[in-house]
């Protein structure tokens, strides 16, 4: 009874006493006493703060107030800076949409509130904290100014509680100096706050931001002023120490998993300053890293699988920005990750952060052990990087990759280098961003085409969307520990791979327009070409497409497109299960899709696509589906399916299948569980993958993981069983 009668009170004080300030400098006072992050707003130092509200929506429209209001308060003191939100809710009775309890949720699908910081005033670094009215955390760093959202892998120790009441729910962040990076002299950051309202189908924002924009982008902030200089006071050294133990077995089984020896490791995190971290790891170990997602692939080359190792993700994007997507110089996953399996890594170290607001350094060295006649030969891996701001927000970068082995730990056998340098623009408020970059591989086995080169340019306004891009690969361009797929051709019939030098130019050019009723929010056509080209410029790959979209007011979308296709094929090829056949010249021919996302607000949620016409000399049709179902908060349960079926006439006829089902279960905010099947009928493989996970107290996890590859009869092949116990000791 008393605590919902201090919750109508502090909703009246903050409405009736407090100004309300439209979008300006937000300036921070230190706070004179103790802040308890509890939710209840209630003490002392959030009554004297600049309470500020006055958001501006970004979904469905961006061109007035919310409807949905939100104010909130900034306070610090030596150790943190504190953040207080007030959401009101203008649909009491209505659920809340929440995904789930775990961690690191979808800002896309979940109520929620998000606090954006930007210490640096580089237009292109930040951190983005967040909790949903059942206080669910996600962290994560920002990139690129935001361009592509955040990157929610970054894990850091930071504080949070939420209280909901009738029509009013309550947040309080709490987060140390300790957790995040700034310049010590720096007076002046720049924020935003979001709210995401799904429940009455609203995103809102403080300093406005455009809807074709993603929310946390850097371009949109505002000034926050401090008194003084916030300092980082005392040792920020962290030690993680593990535990674990992996069992087992290949078939035919005995009765017992093959157990080995228990493994201990440790990572160690050092704050050189307030904006340079040092990251050591001695004996890693990832058994609870999440299984990779299969795929179907039925192009020539290889498929791109992301990074989940924790020692890779974080600050990875000073080396994995590098490049192109299928153009880098250095791929993480080719360290420890080898063509047999998992190569022991003995230790790693790596060097993050900025210098001043304008440089941002990078080094990391990694050592992997050798495998015997598993994996001979140890592996050395050198790796940095640097860049320097230019203009507003863009900047210049150089990279160099360097790895080396040899037999039985012999340094000298093989050694690859790689260096780039490249230009990253960051136009004012987002309307041009683009890259530019030369790289070059130096090393045993590198002939003289060893350039790759490309550029990227997009514009883009509310109405209007227009990129370009070229890129340029040599044959001899062979990045070791990078992803340069398409130079790679294999040959079936001699069997081997033959590297082939490539161009390629894509151009795009996109409508948007924004009819004004109740059931269409936006709907747009795109032309789209990429084309690419051999050494002496003849067309090999082709592909040219018209397409439209639709996104409606409840969120929903439909996706229609028609696309002309021309392949000139070198190397032999074959995309279907078939003995002495295969592809090899010209062809063209005309393919179509229509899909369908539906209303992700409703617990119940799925995605439809569907491709169909011919393919190569012969028919394809393909289905690609999935269906969600939650209950809220604490379960998630879905289903996808992929099917494609190519008829080649005379060469051969394949149906390939791609089953899925997951659930995803939230025991409490800190304890989750998920079951993942996958069946993959075009590699012959069942997966089955359980995972428990336990936080136990702040980045301290209990792990039990649970992994099994089936033949399509269920006969099992192996299977892993590991368990992990990991401990934070922080200064």
């Amino acid at each position: 009874m008393q605590k919902g009668f201090l919750a109508i009170l502090l909703g009246v004080v903050f409405q009736l006493n407090a100004q309300v300030l439209p979008p300006g400098a937000y300036s921070i006072k230190r706070a004179t006493n103790r802040v308890v992050v509890d939710g209840n707003l209630d003490d002392a130092d959030w009554k004297k703060a600049q309470v500020t509200g006055g958001f501006y929506q970004h979904f469905p429209y961006d061109t007035a107030q919310s409807k949905t209001k939100t104010q909130f308060m900034l306070t610090y003191d030596d150790k943190a800076i504190y953040a207080a939100f007030v959401c009101y809710d203008r649909s009491p009775n209505k659920d809340f949409v929440l995904q789930s309890l775990k961690r690191d949720f979808s800002i896309n699908s979940n109520d929620a509130v998000v606090l954006t910081m930007s210490p640096f005033l580089d237009g292109q670094n930040g951190f983005s904290f967040g909790v949903t009215p059942e206080n669910s955390q996600r962290e994560g760093v920002v990139e690129n100014g935001g361009n592509f959202g955040v990157t929610t892998a970054w894990d850091q120790i930071w504080y949070s509680a939420t209280r909901v009441v009738k029509d009013t729910w309550f947040a309080e962040f709490e987060i140390p100096f300790k957790s995040i990076r700034f310049a010590d002299n720096n007076t002046t950051w720049e924020i935003n706050v979001a709210r995401t309202d799904f429940k009455n189908n609203e995103v809102s924002t403080w300093v406005q931001v455009p809807r074709v924009f993603n929310i946390s982008q850097l371009s949109f902030t505002e000034k926050l002023l401090w008194p003084e200089a916030p300092k980082r006071n005392g040792k920020n050294i962290a030690i993680i120490p593990y535990v674990s133990n992996v069992s087992s077995g290949t078939a035919p089984y005995s009765e017992a998993f093959n157990s080995n020896t228990p493994r201990v490791g440790a990572d160690a995190k050092i704050g050189l300053s307030s904006s340079l971290n040092l990251d050591i790891t001695i004996n890693p170990d990832f058994a609870q890293v999440d299984v990779d997602v299969q795929q179907i692939n039925l192009t020539r080359f290889s498929l791109f699988f992301p990074e989940r190792r924790q020692f890779f993700i974080e600050n990875s994007d000073l080396f994995a920005n590098f490049g192109f997507r299928h153009i880098r110089p250095f791929f993480s996953r080719r360290i420890g990750l080898g063509t047999t399996g998992n190569i022991p890594i003995d230790a790693g170290a790596r060097l993050t952060g900025k210098v001043g607001n304008n440089w941002r350094i990078g080094a990391m060295a990694v050592q992997t052990r050798d495998s015997g006649s598993f994996e001979p030969g140890s592996q050395n891996y050198l790796v940095g990087a640097v860049q320097r701001k230019v203009f507003n927000s863009s900047n210049i970068g150089f990279i160099v990759v360097n790895d080396m082995n040899g037999a039985r730990g012999v340094f000298g056998d093989s050694r690859r280098t790689v260096s780039g340098l490249e230009y990253n623009l960051q136009g004012k408020e987002n309307r041009w961003v683009g890259k530019a970059f030369v790289q070059k591989a130096f090393g045993d086995g590198i002939g003289t085409e060893s350039w790759s080169h490309a550029t990227f340019l997009l514009y883009q306004t509310l109405k209007w969307q227009a990129m370009w891009n070229h890129e340029y690969v040599g044959k001899d361009f062979k990045a070791r520990s990078g992803f340069v797929p398409r130079i790679e051709n294999f040959d079936p019939v001699i069997n081997k791979v033959r590297y082939l030098t490539y161009w390629r130019l894509e151009p795009q050019l996109k409508r948007i327009f924004y009819p004004k009723n109740k059931v269409v929010n936006n709907f747009s056509f795109t032309v789209y070409n990429s084309s690419y080209y051999d050494s002496m410029g003849r067309p090999t790959e082709s592909y040219s497409s018209a397409s439209t979209g639709i996104l409606f007011q409840n969120s929903a979308e439909f996706r229609a497109s028609i696309v002309q296709n021309y392949f000139n094929i070198y190397v032999p090829f074959i995309p279907v299960r078939s003995t002495g056949y295969y592809l090899l010249g010209k062809y063209s021919w005309m393919d179509g899709s229509v899909g369908f996302t539906s209303n992700n607000r409703k617990k119940l949620n799925g995605i439809v696509d569907v491709n169909f016409g011919n393919y190569y000399n012969g028919i394809r049709t393909a289905v690609n589906g999935s269906v969600q179902y939650r209950v809220q908060p604490w379960g998630v349960f879905s289903l996808s399916y992929r099917r494609e079926n190519i008829n080649l006439g005379a060469i051969g006829q394949s149906v390939f299948d791609l089953i899925g089902a997951k659930a995803d279960i939230s025991f409490t905010s800190i304890m989750y569980f998920t079951a993942f099947l996958q069946y993959n009928t075009q590699a012959d493989n069942v997966n089955m993958n359980l995972r428990f996970q336990w936080r136990y107290r702040p980045l301290s996890d209990f792990f039990i993981v649970y992994s099994e590859n089936y033949l399509p009869d269920f006969k099992s092949k192996n299977r892993t069983l590991a368990l992990k116990f990991v401990y934070w000791f922080n200064t």
